[in-house]
C-alpha cells in the first residue's frame, strides 16, 4: 500500500526544514540511548530508462530472514544527481518480507543522466522496546533527461523523437516503415519529431497513421547543412504514450553522424487491433 509522497531539494533550507519537522522520527537518528539497528534491504526494478513523473514498477525488500509481526512502513526514494528526489511510503504486511508497487520517478534536468532508486528508511507501526530500526538498501541507476511526456489521448499511441539540441539546423531524420503504406519522412515538431497512430479511421499522413501491423522507426541524416558539427555522436530519445496511459522510453546514441549517414532502426511498434492495443520493442 502506497502512503503519502514528499519531494525535496537538498539545500540548506530543506535540511533546516527537515530537522525540525514531525516525521524527523522516521528518517532520522533517534532520541536517547537506544539500540540502533540497521537494514540492508534490496530493492529491484524492471525500469532502465524513466522521465520526470513517469511511474515506475519495484519490489522491495527487506534483509533475508527478516519479518515483522505487526505493518511496518518502508520509505522509498528516487534521487538525482544535483539533490532533487521523490520519497514515498509503502506498507509491508504482518510476517510479509516485501512490497511491490510503483514509485514516482525525479527525472533530471539535462537532457542525459541518471537517478538513483533505493530504500531509504523503516517505521514500525508497533515498536521495539528499546531499539531503533534504520533502512538502507542497494542503489539502481535509471537513465533519465529534461525530455517532458506528451500528454496522453485515448484514441491514439503517440510518438515523440528528440535528441541533444533539437533545431532548424541540428536535425535527425525519422523514417517510419508502415505496414501495408508507404515510407514516410517525419517533419520537424515542436523540438523533435512526431507520429502517431489512431486506433481506428482510415487517414494516413506525415502525421498520423492507422494501418493494423508493424511499424519500424529508424534515424539518420536529415541533408546538407541540418548538423551544428559532424561527425558527432547524438543521443537521442524516443517517448511512446499509449491510449491507456503506459509511457515507454527508448533512448540510445547514434555514433558518427554525418547530414548524410544512412537510416537505422531504433525501436518497432506493432499495431495489434482497432481497439487501441499495441506492442512496442528497442531494435
Amino acid at each position: 500500500m502506497k502512503k503519502n509522497k514528499s519531494i525535496y531539494l537538498l539545500s540548506l533550507f530543506a535540511l533546516i526544514f527537515l530537522s525540525c519537522s514531525t516525521d524527523e522520527k522516521f528518517s532520522g537518528s533517534p532520541v536517547g540511548n537506544m539500540q540502533i539497528e540497521t537494514l540492508t534491504g534490496t530493492i529491484t526494478t524492471p525500469a532502465v530508462n524513466a522521465l520526470t513523473g513517469q511511474e515506475i514498477d519495484f519490489t522491495a525488500s527487506l534483509p533475508a530472514g527478516k519479518t515483522f509481526s505487526d505493518t511496518v512502513t518502508v520509505e522509498v526514494t528516487t534521487l538525482r544527481t544535483d539533490g532533487g528526489r521523490i520519497r514515498e511510503y509503502f506498507d509491508i504486511m504482518p510476517g510479509e518480507t516485501s512490497v511491490t508497487d510503483k514509485i514516482e520517478a525525479v527525472g533530471g534536468l539535462v537532457f542525459n543522466t541518471t537517478f538513483e532508486l533505493s530504500m531509504t528508511a523503516i517505521e514500525l507501526q508497533t515498536t521495539e522496546p528499546g531499539k531503533h530500526y534504520l533502512m538502507t538498501s542497494n542503489k539502481v541507476s535509471v537513465n533519465t533527461g529534461s525530455t517532458g511526456i506528451p500528454e496522453v489521448a485515448d484514441d491514439r499511441l503517440k510518438v515523440f523523437l528528440t535528441w541533444l539540441n533539437p533545431k532548424s539546423n541540428n536535425k535527425l531524420r525519422l523514417s517510419i516503415d508502415r505496414p501495408t503504406l508507404a515510407d514516410v519522412v517525419v517533419t520537424a515538431f515542436n523540438g523533435g519529431r512526431e507520429h502517431v497512430i489512431r486506433n481506428t479511421g482510415t487517414t494516413n499522413s506525415a502525421a498520423l497513421s492507422s494501418a493494423i501491423g508493424e511499424y519500424v522507426f529508424s534515424i539518420g541524416g536529415d541533408g546538407p547543412g541540418t548538423l551544428l558539427d559532424q561527425p558527432v555522436d547524438m543521443p537521442y530519445r524516443a517517448i511512446l504514450v499509449y491510449p491507456d496511459g503506459k509511457v515507454d522510453v527508448y533512448q540510445g546514441t547514434y555514433n558518427g553522424l554525418t547530414d548524410s549517414s544512412p537510416l537505422v532502426p531504433i525501436f518497432k511498434v506493432t499495431k495489434v487491433d482497432n481497439d487501441g492495443n499495441y506492442t512496442s520493442s528497442q531494435l
